[in-house]
């Protein structure tokens, strides 16, 4: 989504939560076609905790610079991180995805997305509004 970067610190945010619950969509798919798998463990996608430090001014948390490339330049450190639940087993083989939860869990990001993509719609209609009024 390139060009965000007009719409300032919100497009930014709007952005990249877009695409941490896109991520997380793709996360708990899989997690849906692992079902039946023994020993799979299910996965989800962190990102809350990083984008409420990133909008309480703490910038990075919990992370460690080991090279000079890493975490460079003017981004943000709030990043998604795909993490698997080792805590659980729902069944005797191993696995631990719950159908059920898992097809409320994935709903559930859809309509996030669904909610951010109408956000990032309403600051381009108003930046859009800005530039024409000025224009005119």
């Amino acid at each position: 989504m390139a060009g965000l970067n007009l719409l300032g610190r919100v497009g930014s945010l709007l952005e990249r939560a877009m695409d941490a619950e896109s991520l997380r969509f793709q996360v708990r798919a899989h997690n849906l076609a692992n079902v039946n798998t023994p020993g799979y463990k299910r996965q989800d996608v962190e990102f809350e905790a990083y984008l409420a430090a990133e909008l309480n001014g703490k910038g990075t948390i919990g992370l460690r610079k080991t090279r000079l490339q890493h975490l460079s330049g003017k981004g943000s450190s709030a990043a998604p991180s795909i993490v698997t639940d080792n805590r659980t087993t729902m069944r005797l083989d191993g696995n631990n995805v719950d159908i059920e939860q898992e097809m409320v869990a994935l709903t559930e990001t859809a309509v996030r997305y669904q909610i951010l993509a109408e956000q990032l719609s309403r600051k381009i209609r108003e930046l859009r509004t800005v530039i024409s009024e000025r224009v005119s």
